[in-house]
């Protein structure tokens, strides 16, 4: 993950250059390089195991991470009510319900 996050602050480095001096730059490579960087990201581990055994639930609305022996009554970011357990074995981002 370190290495796509070196990727990105490079890139933005480089937007940031060519703003200053005119210079042009490939919109479609940019592009491109954002996609990879972002599949370097979503293939990193979102969730790490808790000692002692403890569940990981996602909320289905904003996808914050509680942790606990049951998913809780409300997300305490926004508050719905509907979760699923996270996937600790699948590595992308996205794991969820199927």
């Amino acid at each position: 993950m370190q290495d796509a996050i070196a990727r990105l602050d490079e890139l933005m480095r480089r937007l940031i250059e060519t703003d200053q001096t005119g210079e042009p730059m490939e919109p479609l490579a940019v592009a491109g390089e954002l996609g990879r960087i972002r599949d370097d990201l979503m293939r990193g581990r979102a969730v790490l195991p808790r000692p002692g055994g403890e569940r990981h639930f996602r909320c289905d609305a904003c996808g914050t991470i509680v942790h606990g022996s049951a998913a809780p009554q409300a997300c305490p970011t926004c508050g719905k009510s509907r979760f699923y357990e996270a996937d600790l074995e699948t590595t992308s981002v996205d794991a969820g319900p199927a």
